[in-house]
């Protein structure tokens, strides 16, 4: 039924429990029941006495069909799909099923996480039906030194993404995020299979933030969401979702070629923090000077004292210096 509902309500315009119900043949009870769990796990529902519900424009639960349709029908052939209610994580539900078969593309979706994570085992805050949990299991050749740059590439086609679908101001923060200003809006984590020395498998976690409005004492960083910037793009995830898989296996074409070099310019136009003074932690060693973007295989450029100096993933935090 809820999925009915939010197809009847994606509009963004208010409807009244009683024509909710006669619609789908059930008593306004039985709507106010199901739209009160979800408002009581943050879901951005407006409820005003006489008026009705109204949910943002655009959102509705994730739905496989419509991703699929909006991909070019090849693309979407050469995909086994899942989509799950809940999960753990759904990077650590594709690593199981690796063991089980022969690597090739898969992509598992999920309205909520219950295990979420990013980087460094930090808890990814997953609410039920409002944001994007995204995983992909995409096969390389050429063992792990091949996939140099490639979180980078992946937080590129994300900002590239977001602008298409209508968000403006996405920035690049090395080696992972996507910050909307200056607040994380996605995260990206990326979990290696197989023999890293010849054929490998990348599995390439994604999160976004899109409907989630109210989470802040559960995270302990600045954070937004695409409802919270208050631009008018598209909120249908499932639209979303199919873009960033259209881009990113149109780049990762690329990529398999030619590494991340290809993409380093385009990588630097959106880096959030290009000339500015940082300070990069990776675990008790803390590197101070000017951000001057990314080389060819994904590492930060860092002037220090001394010259410059090549910094890669890893454990590593970066913070503003004025923030740290």
């Amino acid at each position: 039924m809820l999925a009915a509902l939010f197809k009847m309500m994606s509009d963004g315009q208010f409807h009244s429990g009683e024509e909710l119900g006669r619609a789908l043949g059930v008593s306004r009870a039985a709507v106010w029941k199901s739209l009160k769990r979800l408002e009581d796990q943050g879901f951005p529902i407006q409820r005003i006495r006489g008026k009705g519900y109204r949910i943002p424009r655009g959102a509705v639960l994730l739905d496989l069909a419509e991703i699929a349709a909006a991909l070019p029908a090849d693309m979407a052939e050469r995909i086994e799909w899942q989509l799950l209610d809940t999960v753990d994580s759904t990077n650590a539900q594709l690593l199981k099923q690796l063991s089980m078969k022969e690597p090739r593309a898969l992509a598992c979706v999920a309205e909520q996480q219950l295990a979420g994570k990013g980087r460094r085992g930090r808890e990814w805050v997953s609410p039920y039906g409002q944001n994007i949990y995204l995983s992909l299991a995409l096969p390389f050749s050429g063992g792990a030194q091949k996939l140099e740059g490639l979180s980078l590439l992946v937080g590129l086609v994300l900002v590239e993404t977001l602008e298409s679908c209508g968000f403006r101001n996405c920035a690049l923060k090395w080696p992972n995020d996507v910050l909307l200003g200056g607040r994380k809006l996605a995260g990206i984590l990326i979990e290696l299979a197989g023999d890293l020395t010849s054929d490998c498998v990348a599995v390439i976690g994604v999160g976004i933030n899109v409907l989630m409005n109210d989470a802040a004492a559960a995270i302990d960083q600045a954070w937004t969401s695409l409802l919270l910037s208050r631009q008018d793009g598209t909120l249908n995830r499932n639209l979303l979702i199919a873009e960033f898989i259209r881009r990113l296996f149109e780049a990762v074409a690329v990529f398999r070629e030619a590494g991340f070099a290809p993409f380093v310019e385009e990588w630097q136009r959106h880096d959030a923090w290009y000339g500015q003074p940082v300070v990069v932690r990776t675990g008790a060693v803390i590197t101070e000077g000017v951000e001057r973007g990314v080389d060819q295989r994904g590492a930060l450029r860092l002037d220090v004292a001394e010259g410059q100096v090549l910094l890669n993933g890893g454990e590593v935090s970066l913070r503003l210096s004025h923030d740290s």
